[in-house]
This record gives structure tokens, sequence and C-alpha cells, in this order.
């Protein structure tokens, strides 16, 4: 009977100590068949006699050795009983069988983690990001032209200036601010930029941007003192820039140089279930906005505190 020179090869592998797997294999190839596991007991002992030792095994043989116990089993092979390459045959391919099994286990569950990740991001978010399309909605330099279309709050008034424009409020107010009083759909994307002057701040003074949400009318979704209730809202003060959620959520802070002072390029972009937000061309969040405005979306900017009217705006661009 003709053997398998890979299986010949598997043996003398196992017997010789040289492939701990292989030597498994044929264990339990035979470990179900008294007569194979005689025939492989009478090959460990042919082994044992040229290497010298038996317990496993102390060191691998020499090439020499090792083509001499090739050759003693290729002699031994024509005594294995007529089913014993089958039999090891079938337990190699039972072990590859089972290796890949649990490989597509391992794939499927990894698909599965993907797909849910993914599914409850969606179901979190309910729609995927949006994309800005690059169409300007409004534009204006703010150097002295009225503003028209936008509500002020807190007894405020667009004063204008050719060197910066200011939202000016009584010595009285607390805050004044100004929002676009034609509300733009929550299910678009949307990017309103504002350049401002900040003089060096003392404590209590700031200026935001803010996409304020409109759901419940465009008058009741801002306290007595002209703060946005639901809003993403970018805020700088002396302490520096803080970013807020729609539900007041922190977002993003950092500190900032001067106390504040300097001028500012500010970038807000609502994108569905993500915000971006650029401080002077340079990305300061890009991410989830925890729960997304409803809509419609009021864009507009507030100012608080002793310096509320020392801000110069000098441009105002909103994109859809």
């Amino acid at each position: 009977m003709a053997h398998d020179p890979t299986l010949q090869e598997l043996i003398v592998r196992a017997l010789s100590g040289q492939d701990p797997r292989a030597r498994r294999r044929l264990d339990d190839a035979a470990g179900r068949d008294p007569d194979l596991k005689r025939f492989c007991d009478e090959l460990d002992e042919v082994v044992s006699e040229l290497i010298g030792h038996r317990e496993w095994r102390r060191q691998a043989p020499s090439p020499e050795l090792t083509a001499k116990i090739r050759q003693a089993v290729i002699a031994k092979l024509p005594d294995a009983p007529p089913h014993f390459d089958t039999v090891l045959m079938d337990a190699d391919l039972g072990r590859r069988r089972t290796l890949w099994k649990v490989l597509a286990a391992v794939l499927l569950g990894a698909v599965v983690l993907t797909f849910v990740f993914w599914n409850a991001s969606r179901s979190r978010t309910g729609s995927p990001r949006l994309a800005l399309g690059g169409r300007v909605a409004f534009e204006a330099k703010l150097q002295g032209e009225p503003l028209e279309g936008w509500t002020f709050l807190g007894d405020g008034s667009w004063v204008g200036n050719a060197e910066g424009s200011r939202l000016d409020a009584p010595a009285g107010s607390e805050a004044a601010a100004a929002y676009l009083k034609r509300g733009i759909r929550g299910d678009e994307a949307l990017a309103f930029n504002l350049d401002v002057n900040a003089p060096e701040l003392e404590p209590g003074s700031l200026v935001s941007v803010f996409f304020a949400d409109g759901a419940d009318g465009p008058e009741s979704s801002f306290s007595s003192s002209a703060r946005p209730e639901r809003a993403l809202l970018l805020e700088l003060s002396g302490d520096g820039l803080v970013l807020y959620g729609p539900e007041r959520n922190l977002l993003q802070s950092r500190p900032v140089t001067q106390s504040g002072a300097g001028y500012y390029r500010l970038r807000l972009e609502h994108l569905g279930p993500d915000v971006r937000v650029l401080v002077n061309g340079e990305v300061f969040y890009d991410g989830p906005a925890g729960r997304p405005l409803r809509g419609p979306l009021h864009p507009g900017w507030r100012v608080a505190g002793p310096q509320k009217g020392a801000f110069r705006f000098n441009s105002a661009r909103l994109e859809r």
C-alpha cells in the first residue's frame, strides 16, 4: 500500500519531537482505535531505539538521525492497518474544519458588533451627517449699514460704524442679542460666520455666536438675559472659549491668550447630528452635538457684561 509522503513527514515530525501539533494530531487519530493505537506505539518504539530516549523528546534529532527515522518509518508503514492514512487525514481535516469554524465565528461576531454600533449611532442621531452645499444665504460687511431682518433682544440696538459695528444696550441692561428672524429648517446643513474684534476682557464680559432652536417660537427660545435656551453656542470670555450643545452640555473648551483680546473669526457648522466649529480657521470641535437641534434655526450673536458695547463686528455670513 502506498502512503502519502505528506503524512509520512507528519509522522516523522511527530515521533521525533520536532512538531508538538503533529504529535497531537497523531494521538487524536489513534486515540479511538485500538489497532491504530498499537501501531503508533510500535512506531514510537522504533524511533526510541534510534534516538535513545522516549520521553518527549529532550532535543530534536540531527539531520542525519532524522533521515534514519524517516527510513525506519517508511519501512514500518507497510504494516499499518488499512485505514491508517484515512483516519489520520480525517483527523487533520477535522482540525482544519474546527479552525475555520472558529475563525468564521470571530469574523461574524466582528461584523455583527460593527453593525450594532453603527445602528446604535444612527438610532441616537436619527439621521446621517449633512453636507454643506456652498450657497450663501446672507452676507453683510457690518461696517455701518443697517441690519434688516434681524431681531434685537435686551433693549439692544445696532450701531453702525465704518470701523466695525456694535450691538449696543442701555447701561442697566445685562446683555443684548441679535438673531435672524427668518428661521432655517433644522434638517439642512447650515454654517454661520462672524468676525469680531474683542477688547481685553474683564470678568463677566463675553461675546457668543449661536444657532438658536426656535421649535417653540423664536421669542420663547431666549431667557430674560437674551441667552438662547436651546442652542449650539460658542462663547468667548476672559476665561477662554467654551462650546455648548443644545442641552447646555459642554462640548469643548480651551483658554485664550491676552485675556481674549484680539481679532476672532468664529464659524459654526450645523451638520445634522454633528457640529463643526472653527476659530480663526482652525478646527475647535468636530463631532456629535448630543441631541440634535430640531429647528427652525436662528443664527445670531450675544454680548454681555460691563464691556458688552466694546465688541466690534466686521462681517457676518450664512451658508447653506
